[in-house]
């Protein structure tokens, strides 16, 4: 059994308060002396990464928690931008957002870690993993320095490997990669295996928080959210297209074009669920997943027309939340038929399935229950309720409205 964790109907950092306050508050999840990574998906900006507000009030939190903290934050993700993501126009780091930041002078992520590294000094750490192709080095472990781990079973390494089971030339396999960094504090992380100091591994205890933003992909992919944002962990040197370039190490495809080929359905549905369960059974799993769908993208990550769901959702597994958000919250907004997980035809339920059943996550809604509250109403939500719809936002761009509309009919 999982709980999936929602409030609904308050601001962006109420919603996020509330979901942890009914999980059981900061303190059951993040203790004293850890190091707490919080991944984000900023390689988009508006509805497409989390709200800014949300991240802002989860970071006091945590500084904040009642019995003190000791450890050190960590905002950290590779958004696949080149070598310098951190002022790349294309990124919401530096791409100014026009709607879902809700923190007063604060319009950027990398606005908001500016922000939130004055008032906590080396203590709170943005840091951006950069693929080798972009410039990283490819490095063993910390004894190696900052980089990024190749699973591949060379240089004595481990072999962590999965394929997609189809035989013949459309074969493909793709190997787990993670980075190694340093904080602004001195501390070495290895993502996988922990704090190194002084030659060894110190048992400090290390978390990660996956946080998501809820909205329409592709027509190959369906919806963006919680799993697939594990794909800003790994390395995608190589490039999206197997057919050009596309593999991360010897015959090995990165995480991107082992399940697609480029902007279409691979040889197999459902390779990139498998490949991301494969990385929460051997790499890590987030300690805590959380998807801000204050805005939410019906046929896009950065243009309208969006819809204001005003929702948080908190919980352990990530393919439940997945499956919640996008059935009780993308789907109904969008009536798009790739974004319902419960289509037997989607390529979100195809990725979310095989997630589940590599990862050891949950796909059964029986397994699943769900405690929601709503601001408006000052209470806690019957299942009867879970639907969200909210109101839309259709711009003023023709193009952006006939996507939608053509998706409507034609996904």
């Amino acid at each position: 059994m999982t709980t999936v964790y929602r409030s609904v109907n308050g601001t962006p950092a109420e919603n996020l308060e509330k979901v942890l306050s009914l999980a059981g508050g900061v303190e059951r999840i993040v203790c004293p002396d850890d190091v707490v990574i919080l991944k984000p998906n900023v390689q988009w900006w508006n509805q497409g990464a989390p709200n800014l507000s949300a991240v802002d009030r989860l970071v006091e939190l945590i500084f904040g928690r009642t019995d003190g903290f000791r450890g050190e934050v960590v905002l950290a993700e590779n958004c696949h931008r080149g070598s310098s993501p951190a002022g790349s126009a294309s990124s919401g780091w530096a791409r100014p957002f026009e709607r879902n930041a809700d923190v007063d002078g604060v319009r950027t992520m990398g606005e908001l870690g500016e922000r939130l590294s004055r008032r906590f000094g080396r203590r709170f750490t943005v840091r951006h993993w950069i693929d080798v192709a972009a410039g990283a080095r490819r490095v063993t472990g910390p004894k190696d320095g900052d980089g990024y781990v190749y699973c591949d079973g060379t240089a004595g390494g481990p072999l962590l490997v999965c394929d997609n089971g189809v035989a013949g030339d459309q074969l493909r396999a793709t190997v787990m990669t993670y980075p190694v960094f340093t904080t602004d504090a001195g501390t070495v992380v290895d993502f996988r295996n922990g704090i190194w100091n002084k030659g060894a591994y110190t048992g400090q205890p290390l978390k990660l928080f996956n946080i998501a933003a809820l909205n329409h992909h592709s027509t190959y992919c369906g919806a963006t959210s919680l799993v697939k944002n594990y794909m800003g962990i790994t390395d995608l040197s190589g490039g999206p297209d197997p057919s050009n370039g596309g593999r991360i190490s010897g015959t090995y495809y990165n995480f991107h074009s082992f399940p697609f080929d480029k902007w279409a359905p691979g040889p197999r549905p459902g390779m990139l669920g498998k490949a991301i369960g494969t990385f929460l059974a051997t790499v890590r799993r987030a300690d805590l997943n959380i998807t801000t769908a204050e805005w939410v993208g019906l046929s896009s990550r950065v243009d309208p027309p969006v819809v204001r769901t005003r929702v948080v959702l908190a919980g352990a597994d990530p393919v439940a939340l997945d499956y919640h958000a996008t059935k009780f919250i993308l789907h109904p907004n969008s009536k798009i038929s790739v974004h319902d997980p419960e289509n037997p035809g989607s390529p979100l339920r195809h990725y979310l399935a095989r997630c589940a059943e590599t990862g050891g996550a949950i796909f059964d809604e029986r397994f699943v229950s769900v405690t929601s509250y709503d601001f408006a109403k000052g209470r806690l939500q019957g299942d009867d309720e879970l639907a969200v719809v909210g109101a839309k936002d259709w711009g003023t761009d023709a193009k952006g409205i006939l996507k939608y509309l053509y998706l409507r009919m034609f996904a």
